[in-house]
């Protein structure tokens, strides 16, 4: 018996084509994205050089989202905006796609400071922003984490909110599941007595998925704000629990949210690979 092992050549025709169009989509995207802050990058300077106009980042942040994630045909949906503490507070947030620091920066309100991988710092002038605005970390140095740490506790001490990804990177082949927290973000939210607001960013790892092709697809950017969680009175013994009980609240949403919700995000995974 024969077999015909040649693939449909209209199949080929069509993966091609998608192929063209989801390439020409990133340059398109990464254009408005690259546009936007080389428009505003004087004024990133200023408040970078004089401390006193940082408060201003935040309105030039909302700007330049503004301008990105509407060329760049993205929709985005907030869901929980009352869940937001008038205090400062840190942010624990799933991590799936490098479209959520864009993201969340477009949601959170006041210029929040994220704590990002030393590798961002080093990206030619937009390193240069985030270094001296927000929290390098070399997860791969003691000191390098310890001196994180510290500059974590400085900020959020002097009034201003700290975003972490509690899984410590992105896990592209769990995606759309939860890899376990680290301590640190419980361990300061304990030891500064401020709450904890949980964040699912929902749909970014299908979006922009973190698999070196850098090939986007069209979705929505929706994001859950969660109820903040009390850390006044918590000991360092406490952080098991709290850190459980922000995993699960994530977890459960991001199920709900692709398993459960629209069929183009279903993929079967993030019930069994934790």
């Amino acid at each position: 018996m024969q077999f015909n092992s040649s693939v449909n050549p209209s199949l080929n025709q069509r993966k091609t084509l998608q192929h063209l169009v989801r390439r020409a989509y990133i340059i398109w995207a990464g254009f408005w994205w690259l546009f936007g802050f080389l428009i505003l990058l004087p004024f990133f300077t200023v408040c970078i050089l004089v401390p006193i106009t940082r408060p201003a980042m935040q309105v030039l942040n909302t700007i330049w989202c503004w301008l990105f994630f509407p060329m760049a045909f993205l929709k985005v949906r907030t869901v929980g905006k009352n869940n937001f503490p008038k205090e400062s507070c840190i942010y624990i947030s799933n991590h799936g796609s490098f479209l959520d620091i864009p993201l969340l920066t477009y949601v959170l309100p006041r210029f929040p400071a994220f704590m990002g991988k030393s590798s961002l710092g080093k990206i030619p002038v937009f390193g240069f922003m985030f270094r001296n605005l927000h929290i390098v970390v070399d997860r791969h140095s003691t000191r390098g984490r310890a001196k994180a740490m510290k500059d974590t506790l400085e900020m959020l001490k002097a009034g201003r909110s700290v975003v972490i990804f509690a899984e410590g990177g992105i896990h592209q082949s769990i995606q759309p599941g939860l890899a376990p927290f680290k301590d640190g973000a419980f361990s300061m939210a304990i030891q500064t007595g401020l709450p904890i607001v949980p964040i699912t960013i929902c749909h970014n790892w299908f979006i922009l998925p973190d698999d070196g092709h850098w090939l986007p697809r069209n979705g929505l950017c929706k994001t859950v704000v969660h109820e903040a969680i009390p850390t006044q009175n918590l000991s360092e013994n406490d952080i098991p629990a709290l850190k459980e009980k922000c995993h699960d609240i994530i977890r459960e949403t991001l199920i709900r949210e692709n398993e459960h919700g629209n069929p183009k995000y279903r993929t079967g995974r993030i019930l069994t690979q934790v």
